[in-house]
């Protein structure tokens, strides 16, 4: 969808996925490994992709950047939306090797759910094999379901783990991510500042 939705945190932000992302988008679901699904092999097939996407209404496609804007880290997408459900997934989440906006970026995906698109439950599926991923929403204080789930990857049925988010658990959620990303913005802050020359 031609969405117009812009969130800022601390040192990164989420912006509408644009056509001249393509080629971005195909390098990075190239280097992400067996973990993600391989997607579109060309910037043209990425075209289409997005040229398809563009048109539907309940799939938020976002690219995470720097906050000045300088530098791409990944994207991230809420898809499937059931606005009288209050209900979405959110994936595609893929960051460039090194990239520290994981945490960040994930605050800002659930920003956009529960404050932008005003929605009552989030979820997602990670493969059970992406242990780091698992870790991590397991960490962030999602609720796991109990069972794992089978999803297709690259066209063969894969164990997953599914996990969710409900608004009446994200004010909690919302203060353990902040803290966590103003941190890294320090952190990164620091490490940006020139050493004065003596």
């Amino acid at each position: 969808m031609r969405h117009n939705i812009r969130i800022a945190g601390h040192a990164f932000r989420l912006r509408p996925v644009a056509e001249s992302d393509a080629a971005f988008i195909v390098s990075l679901r190239r280097r992400a490994g067996s973990v993600v699904n391989r997607g579109a092999p060309t910037t043209d097939e990425q075209l289409h992709w997005l040229s398809r996407y563009f048109e539907r209404n309940d799939d938020f496609y976002f690219v995470v950047e720097t906050i000045d804007g300088a530098e791409r880290e990944g994207v991230a997408g809420l898809y499937d939306v059931q606005a009288s459900a209050g209900d979405a997934q959110w994936g595609r989440w893929v960051l460039r090797g090194g990239s520290n906006a994981a945490v960040e970026s994930a605050l800002l995906v659930y920003r956009c759910a529960f404050m932008e698109l005003s929605l009552e439950r989030v979820w997602c599926r990670t493969l059970a094999t992406n242990v780091k991923v698992v870790a991590f929403h397991d960490s962030c204080g999602l609720t796991r379901a109990p069972d794992a789930v089978w999803i297709d990857h690259d066209g063969e049925q894969r164990a997953a783990v599914e996990h969710a988010l409900k608004r009446s658990d994200w004010p909690h959620v919302m203060r353990r991510l902040d803290e966590t990303a103003a941190r890294f913005a320090q952190r990164r802050l620091k490490s940006c500042v020139p050493v004065a020359s003596r």
